[in-house]
């Protein structure tokens, strides 16, 4: 009896949660013109005894054309202090430079005393009847040099058909992935349109309140803007009562100005059965069977190559 009494009462939960709705609250405010700017909204959800509120703030920027005498003065010090500072700048730019020019002469001595230096040493070699350690020397260092080459070449080819390895390999992920896609959007997409269309349809709109000026800097993109928004509001004229929306075009200025509110709900069971649709379709079950398959296939593979 206790058995029976726990699993009633668990199944009488689990209706009474699938029966209630989740509610949607939304009020925002947008403006947007040449010189002033506003943001504001207010987003709610409400389940039972769970509510949850986020409300976003961009405070309303205005350019005053008219500025005070303070501000003017202020401006012009801060001209004045950035020119100073520009001149010091400068002053040591040329410093700096003077600084460079010296060090040059300074490096050009030194190398014109250290050529003369070789060029001594060679001529008393010379002399000396040391022509021919000189030309041994000299050979050496050409040979190290084609050697050196020849790695430098060696290290090259190496790279290169390091690279070309690592393109096939993203190739190959690539196409893998893209055919991953591919497949899933075949074998998905009529049940992901059916579960889009469920959901928009077990949503219920119990109020909605919205004022809508707009303009771009087209006028014909204002027209085909207001076209597609007339068109949008005859859709949620048929599917909520108490529904008003205010659509004003304007085709001089650029303008946006927005102010509403609504309330959506939705029930619990709806998006359950949804869901279930989606997962229990056969293209659905069918491209998770050949992923499945697919994954324990390679991981078999790899457990028999390592054994």
């Amino acid at each position: 009896m206790l058995a029976v009494y726990i699993v009633s009462v668990l199944f009488f939960l689990v209706l009474f949660v699938l029966i209630t709705s989740i509610e949607f609250t939304l009020d925002a405010e947008a403006r947007h013109k040449e010189k002033e700017s506003l943001l504001k909204g207010n987003f709610g959800i409400r389940w039972l005894f769970f509510s949850r509120t986020v409300s976003v703030e961009k405070p309303e920027k205005k350019e005053s054309g008219d500025r005070s005498e303070k501000g003017k003065k202020c401006e012009r010090k801060e001209e004045s202090e950035i020119e100073k500072g520009k001149a010091i700048e400068r002053e040591k730019e040329e410093e700096i430079e003077k600084r460079e020019v010296e060090k040059r002469k300074v490096e050009k001595k030194k190398v014109e005393g250290i050529e003369k230096e070789k060029e001594e040493k060679m001529w008393t070699e010379k002399r000396g009847g040391r022509e021919q350690k000189v030309e041994e020397i000299e050979k050496q260092k050409e040979e190290k040099i084609k050697k050196g080459k020849g790695r430098g070449r060696e290290k090259k080819v190496e790279g290169i058909e390091k690279e070309k390895v690592k393109t096939k390999e993203s190739k190959k992920f690539w196409k893998k992935e893209y055919s991953y896609i591919l497949r899933a959007f075949r074998c998905l997409r009529e049940p992901l349109f059916r579960l889009f269309s469920n959901t928009l349809n077990a949503l219920k709109i119990k109020h909605l309140d919205a004022d809508f000026t707009f303009g771009l800097p087209d006028p014909a993109d204002t027209g085909m803007l207001c076209g597609f928004a007339h068109s949008l509001v005859g859709v949620l004229h048929g599917r909520c009562r108490h529904c008003r929306v205010y659509i004003n075009p304007v085709f001089l200025d650029p303008v946006l100005d927005f102010q509403g509110n609504t309330k959506i709900s939705i029930k619990i069971y709806s998006l359950v059965f949804s869901f279930l649709k989606f997962i229990l379709n056969r293209n659905t079950l069918s491209f998770t069977y050949s992923i499945i398959k697919e994954w324990l296939s390679g991981k078999l593979k790899v457990n028999s190559k390592t054994l």
